[in-house]
């Protein structure tokens, strides 16, 4: 009788101890303050888009940023160049087409999340015109959004700068997109 007593008083305590656990498990994960697509919906806006259309911008980029002080020497009146930072390939992301109709052309999703089957939309890319122009919409963790006028060379490269006044200051931040996939060559075999 004891046994039976002992192991339920364990069991009990087993139930208990994995229900804190769980209590304490959710209460560290953060809630993100980005828009969040998984697999399955990234897959659906691929198969979602016409065929017969490429978009020369979609793929995926590793990401690198300068960012540059501007000030005039109060003195010599003559301007001096600082860059404060500089990160190479810090990052992955995806450039894809939305959906049809949707307000965007394209989203720039992470592809380095903590959680393995959710991605984050980083941004949004807007064509201008006809050309190799784009207006990019960057979304910071905190929730504020940065504008970058961006332009693609039909290579590799998408490149774009946002700059602000600061006092006396000019702050310039450069984005370097480097394509990794598809390469140029591949896109021009696919298009013929």
């Amino acid at each position: 009788m004891r046994i039976v007593v002992l192991l339920l008083v364990f069991g009990f305590m087993q139930g208990a101890y994995d229900s804190l656990a769980q209590i304490r498990l959710k209460s560290r994960t953060k809630k993100s303050n980005f828009e969040e697509v998984d697999l399955e919906q990234m897959i659906r806006r691929y198969f979602g888009k016409d065929a017969a259309t490429h978009n020369s911008i979609e793929g995926i980029y590793s990401l690198s940023c300068t960012i540059t002080k501007k000030s005039r020497n109060i003195l010599t009146g003559r301007e001096q160049f600082k860059v404060v930072e500089r990160k190479d390939n810090y990052a992955r992301v995806a450039i894809l087409k939305d959906w049809p109709g949707s307000r965007r052309d394209f989203i720039e999703v992470s592809m380095s999340s903590s959680q393995a089957n959710k991605y984050p939309i980083v941004g949004e890319l807007e064509e201008i015109g006809e050309g190799n122009g784009y207006l990019y919409k960057h979304f910071e963790p905190d929730g504020s959004k940065m504008s970058f006028s961006m332009i693609f060379d039909y290579s590799e490269l998408l490149e774009g700068q946002y700059s602000e006044m600061k006092k006396r200051k000019t702050i310039t931040y450069k984005l370097s997109y480097l394509r990794i996939y598809p390469k140029a060559s591949d896109l021009n075999v696919r298009n013929c």
